[in-house]
């Protein structure tokens, strides 16, 4: 079977060939031939002519003589006017000015020193006691539960220490308290104070003060003691 379509197999191949050789034989018989263009022309070359020399003009005629002016007529010079006299005024001295006595200067009185110490019965501590205090920290925290509703006085606790004593409690207003003596030993700072007392009889009924004492003496760094001594 494979041998009775051999021949015709090797036909076809055989017309392919035949066709492209054919077709590849017209192909370059008429294939286009490139054409190379004509050169360009060239112009002709114009000869230059030489342009005619400007012609010289004549000369112009000489001007006219310009006639001089005439010279004006003198002016008649001007008449100095004549000066008026004036009237005399003879100046007025001159009033006197009337001086106000100088005032001497006003000399404020000097501030009033700081206080450094206070005393009475209107504190708000209602408690029996003694007081130390060497800083602002503590002055302020202190004065807020003496007297709440003022600030704190200006104390200088670089040179100053506050003191201070409570009684608590009394019946009257004859009731106060007080140091009395505050002397440096060896050891420590002793600070008496005392208790005054109103005679017998001065009891008020339904009245109740709180005496205080506090004062700022010269800082130490010696302990403080408090003495109570009798009246």
């Amino acid at each position: 079977m494979e041998n009775a379509h051999r021949p015709r197999l090797l036909a076809l191949l055989l017309g392919i060939l035949l066709l492209f050789i054919a077709g590849f034989m017209y192909w370059r018989m008429n294939r286009p031939t490139l054409e190379t263009p004509p050169p360009a022309p060239v112009a002709p070359v114009v000869p230059v002519t030489p342009s005619p020399a400007p012609a010289v003009p004549a000369p112009l005629p000489p001007a006219p003589p310009i006639a001089k002016p005439k010279p004006a007529p003198p002016k008649p010079a001007p008449q100095k006017p004549t000066p008026k006299t004036m009237p005399v005024v003879t100046p007025h001295p001159p009033l006197p000015v009337p001086t106000r006595p100088v005032s001497p200067p006003t000399t404020l009185p000097p501030p009033p020193p700081a206080p450094t110490e206070w005393q009475g019965t209107d504190t708000s501590v209602t408690h029996s006691g003694q007081v130390v205090i060497k800083n602002d920290r503590q002055w302020i925290q202190f004065w807020s539960e003496h007297h709440p509703h003022e600030p704190a006085p200006e104390v200088n606790f670089a040179q100053h220490m506050v003191i201070g004593v409570f009684a608590g409690g009394r019946p009257a207003d004859g009731f106060s308290i007080q140091m009395v003596t505050i002397r440096p030993t060896a050891k420590e700072l002793r600070v008496e104070y005392r208790e005054q007392i109103p005679p017998p009889g001065t009891v008020a009924i339904n009245v109740t003060v709180y005496p205080y004492h506090l004062k700022a003496i010269p800082r130490t760094p010696l302990p403080v003691k408090f003495v109570r001594v009798n009246s």
